[in-house]
């Protein structure tokens, strides 16, 4: 592993949030059905992506007030998740860690900084960048997000710099970015997805990824 730079996926990968992602997308379908938009126009899209596709199918007007209640709806229940989540163990000693060692890291997440706040409040002193949903036009897979968290920490050759998540989103996204990809078995992925997906490295949780990071630096 060469490596200069660690991204982190948040939830799933470093903390424990229980959002019931299913019956959110049911309530947002509801909501695109009262302004006419059938499921088919949105099947295959994550929830954010499907409210930008919903917005821009009914037109301006309605478009932004559909996208600021879908928008509302999901922050609520990003910020119920938090009140009752929890951080994987040790995860803040990890992070301190890998800076000790001179390894760039950053967090970078689809759910609003708010909810994050809840959860993990100082986040920013625990990582040389933090990236929620706020800051970005579009969000990981797409590349605006990784590409922002690369310029901020500075990183100019993304073949030293590892993706780690939970979820295949994250996987793909490094990938397309050229860098380094890490799976962790925190989530509802199996070894074979990831494998599937072409992750260079699978770990059972972000604990044991970084203890071999550490490892390979010290060697």
């Amino acid at each position: 592993m060469d490596i200069s730079a660690v991204v982190f996926d948040y939830d799933g990968t470093l903390v424990h949030l229980n959002i019931d992602f299913g019956a959110i997308r049911r309530q947002l379908e509801q909501m695109a059905s009262s302004y006419g938009v059938a499921t088919d126009a949105y099947r295959d899209l994550y929830l954010l992506e499907m409210i930008d596709e919903v917005s821009s199918l009914i037109g301006q007007q309605e478009g932004a007030t559909f996208r600021a209640k879908a928008l509302t709806l999901v922050t609520t229940r990003e910020i119920e998740a938090a009140r009752t989540g929890a951080m994987f163990p040790g995860i803040m000693d990890l992070l301190r860690e890998l800076r000790t060692h001179w390894i760039k890291t950053a967090i970078i997440t689809r759910n609003c900084d708010q909810a994050v706040k809840v959860l993990f409040p100082d986040i920013e002193m625990h990582c040389d960048v933090y990236v929620p949903r706020d800051l970005v036009a579009h969000v990981k897979p797409h590349p605006d997000h990784l590409t922002l968290a690369m310029s901020r920490m500075g990183v100019t050759d993304s073949s030293r710099c590892l993706m780690v998540g939970d979820h295949l989103l994250d996987v793909h996204a490094g990938a397309r970015m050229g860098m380094q990809t890490a799976g962790v078995l925190t989530g509802n992925i199996t070894r074979e997805q990831f494998t599937e997906a072409g992750a260079d490295y699978i770990f059972a949780n972000t604990q044991e990824l970084v203890r071999y990071l550490l490892r390979e630096i010290r060697t």
